[in-house]
């Protein structure tokens, strides 16, 4: 389709700006009838004179104006004004900068000003119910008793039965793992974990000196054999694991492979700490590994990577035995958690916000993974259909850390293989993208298409300055 912009475009603004608003008003004056493709970013960049990614840009930016709508597969197309947008959370309208970096390094959900907006109105009831006491008084370290009620009717909706006497609340999921960590383990103890594990694991290792022991993985995560291997040859007495999602990797245990590793859980006396913050993404889960051994698993899960990454609403499920213990270390860490988010959280999780919310992110990742594994089709890669990261195989004339280096210099963040090896492993030839971070589908699909060009190319000659 070839269309005139030019009679449309205004000067004053920046390139993306004027030809993302000239679209709007092109369709808004009938030049442009709904339903009509347009040209793909290439045509109009040399239509216009200009380069792909300000088209790239505008075209995202006439999409969050709601003008607009990408289809994946089929191309770019004008908005029917009498229909409903795609999604109520991408409607919304946000100015950003299109020359800042594309973000594809961050562990985020995808979070849009309508995600701002519930939060805001969560304030602004707070405010109206005057609960001075929230901030003028100190409450129980655990958290109050009708949230902790609240959440664990969640909770047994993600098939995770938990009594709110074990429960303690946290200023996050990373906090939640600390308190669990600090529990169980002193100084120079091993804990059993994946082969690939997320940075945390890392920081914690060094922060609460103990020492991690990587065990073989395949795509459902954690090896029933090298965990019972690791086992036999004893000192450790603690499995960390992610059964669902597992970051980076997304490796997702199914309901056998959760029974087996439950299982010699029990027969050697295996604690668990179980990190479950991507599993409500997946749909029709299956139940957390602590699920099936409640009695020596510490489960930890937040609302951070399903709604808004500054909703620090943590929460800690841990052995009955142990719950005084945890207590007295989050006692020592915080005293007790932040108390306004978990008001907030209790609200969403009864009157339905969460679940559209969860909902959301379902069908955006899914979404997301499509449109990655259409431009990086070349690239081999593990992921999960609903979950928020790539685990990409590079070609073998490739570094990890040479290609994040590289990828940043064509402006595209991504993360090299090293931060998530609980055991170094130059051998690994893997990069981590995320796809959560950028709101904007389009800057989502320049950032893949960068990579995916960039696969292909020869790392560039190493200089040595003598």
């Amino acid at each position: 389709m070839t269309i005139d912009l030019k009679p449309f475009i205004r000067s004053g603004q920046p390139k993306y700006l004027a030809i993302g608003n000239a679209l709007t008003e092109a369709i808004n004056s009938g030049a442009l009838q709904p339903g009509s493709k347009l040209p793909t970013h290439r045509e109009l960049a040399e239509t216009l004179g200009v380069s792909v990614q300000t088209v790239s840009n505008a075209y995202a930016h006439a999409e969050k104006q709601g003008a607009i709508y990408a289809q994946v597969g089929s191309g770019t197309f004008v908005r029917s004004r009498h229909v409903s947008h795609e999604s109520d959370y991408l409607s919304t309208d946000e100015h950003e900068d299109p020359h800042r970096g594309i973000d594809l390094s961050t562990a985020h959900p995808v979070c849009t000003q309508r995600h701002v907006k519930l939060y805001r109105d969560g304030l602004e009831r707070l405010a109206r119910e005057g609960r001075d006491d929230f901030i003028t008084s100190f409450h129980p370290t655990q958290g109050l008793t009708q949230h902790r009620d609240v959440v664990c009717a969640w909770l047994a909706q993600q098939k995770m039965p938990a009594n709110p006497d074990h429960m303690l609340f946290c200023n996050g999921a990373a906090h939640a793992l600390t308190i669990a960590m600090a529990t169980v383990l002193k100084p120079g103890d091993t804990v059993l974990c994946e082969r690939e594990t997320c940075m945390l694991l890392l920081a914690l290792a060094q922060t609460l000196h103990f020492n991690l022991k990587g065990l073989a993985t395949d795509d459902q995560g954690l090896l029933p054999e090298a965990l019972e291997a690791a086992c036999k040859q004893g000192g450790a007495r603690v499995l960390f694991c992610t059964p669902t999602m597992n970051n980076p990797t997304t490796d997702t245990m199914g309901l056998e492979r959760r029974q087996a590793i439950a299982e010699l859980a029990r027969r050697y006396d295996l604690t668990l700490v179980e990190d479950d913050v991507y599993g409500a993404l997946q749909p029709d889960r299956h139940p957390p590994l602590s699920a099936l051994i409640p009695e020596r698993s510490f489960y930890a899960t937040s609302l951070t990577k399903i709604t808004l990454p500054g909703m620090r609403a943590g929460y800690l499920i841990t052995p009955p035995h142990l719950v005084q213990q945890a207590i007295g270390r989050l006692r020592s860490t915080t005293w007790m958690a932040t108390l306004m988010p978990f008001e907030i959280a209790s609200w969403w999780m009864q009157d339905g916000t969460l679940e559209r919310m969860v909902a959301f992110q379902q069908q955006e990742f899914a979404a997301r993974q499509q449109l990655a594994r259409e431009l990086l089709a070349d690239c081999s890669f593990r992921a999960h259909p609903n979950g928020m990261h790539i685990w990409a195989e590079l070609p073998a004339h490739w570094q990890p850390e040479k290609f994040a280096r590289r990828a940043r210099q064509e402006g595209v963040m991504i993360f090299p293989a090293e931060p998530f090896l609980a055991t170094a492993d130059r051998s690994n030839q893997h990069v981590r993208i995320s796809l959560g971070a950028e709101q904007s589908r389009a800057r989502l699909q320049a950032g893949l298409a960068t990579l995916n060009g960039l696969f292909g190319e020869t790392p560039p000659p190493m200089h040595f300055v003598f």
